[in-house]
């Protein structure tokens, strides 16, 4: 019988908009904006292999035998067992984070050249730096970090970049701080279908901040541009 090779599907997701794919093994990956994710139309005998740019929730089938291992940006990795967790791994930052909600993941990078690993309990959120090689572990029970696959924004004392950082993906716009001192504060909410706009409104009656939409030079920009002074 000829030999099968498997063929690469790729999977891009639209400024603005979200997508779920099934794959082979029968996990499932929520893909969020402007994200990326590349596997096989099957997976071999040794381990399920994919790679991602950008943000996606996995959902990854339990196979005990045969790994399952995310490729993401700056020479890192995520291998997994059978577990449910956040990647954000665009390759435009400088850093990757993982937020674990069940099961096991073990997070790889190197480090002075070396490769090193970070295992990761349930309700932990690693950002890795890739400027410094640095690794940050907080506590979290998730919800902010994943609940853009339901459609919403959530605020759990979220610094106002990070804060930004997520409507941007979900509101296909980009930020300018214009004052630094607003990078200090920090944001509690939920929202499900407000405009943008509203929630801009509620920022502005908590923080005293100011924002206008900016006028564009090039004709061609896709995303408009939204001053924070």
């Amino acid at each position: 019988r000829p030999v099968e090779i498997a063929q690469i599907i790729e999977v891009k997701t639209n400024p603005g908009m979200t997508t779920t794919v099934n794959l082979p093994d029968g996990s499932v990956v929520h893909l969020n904006s402007e994200s990326k994710l590349s596997y096989p139309s099957f997976f071999d005998k040794d381990k399920r292999r994919v790679t991602l740019q950008g943000e996606a929730f996995f959902e990854v089938q339990k196979d005990p035998e045969h790994g399952f291992v995310i490729s993401t940006p700056h020479e890192t990795k995520i291998e997994v067992l059978g577990t449910s967790f956040n990647v954000e791994a665009f390759e435009k930052d400088d850093f990757v984070s993982t937020t674990l909600i069940e099961g096991k993941v073990r997070f790889d990078y190197m480090k002075n050249r070396q490769s090193t690993a970070v295992l990761m309990k349930p309700g932990q959120k690693l950002t890795y730096d890739s400027s410094s090689s640095r690794i940050q572990l907080i506590e979290t029970n998730g919800e902010s970090e994943i609940a853009w696959k339901d459609g919403k924004v959530v605020f759990h004392a979220t610094p106002l970049p990070e804060a930004l950082r997520m409507l941007e993906k979900r509101y296909n716009v980009e930020f300018i701080i214009k004052n630094d001192r607003l990078k200090g504060d920090s944001f509690t909410g939920t929202f499900t279908n407000q405009r943008l706009e509203r929630i801009l409104e509620y920022f502005q009656l908590s923080s005293q901040i100011r924002w206008r939409y900016l006028d564009s030079p090039d004709i061609k920009d896709e995303k408009s541009k939204i001053e924070i002074y």
